[in-house]
């Protein structure tokens, strides 16, 4: 009986999942809400040069580039505005 256990693991690892649409929003909106750290006045600069906001951004945001490197803590308060290796803003989170 427990020599079936570790095929029953990789069957189930096998097995088909599917994330339904209402899951797929939640997340998505979960993502967008950038009241915590004061980011919804630039929730309209995605697509536009980091320096077009750079010297209006709140006091504990930070801009992190493709290569560069961040800690892991999370601070609701953070706006982290993601840019591209040209400056573009990609993204804008909290945390």
């Amino acid at each position: 009986m427990h020599r079936f256990i570790p095929i029953l693991f990789v069957l189930a690892a096998c097995a088909e999942t599917t994330v339904t649409e209402e899951s797929a929003s939640t997340s998505e909106a979960a993502a967008v809400d950038l009241a915590f750290c004061k980011g919804e006045p630039f929730a309209d600069s995605v697509g536009q040069p980091v320096s077009t906001i750079q010297a209006s951004l709140p006091e504990r945001s930070r801009v992190l580039g493709p290569d560069d490197i961040a800690t892991q803590d999370y601070r609701i308060d953070r706006l982290n505005v993601y840019v591209n290796g040209a400056g573009v803003i990609q993204r804008l989170t909290c945390g």
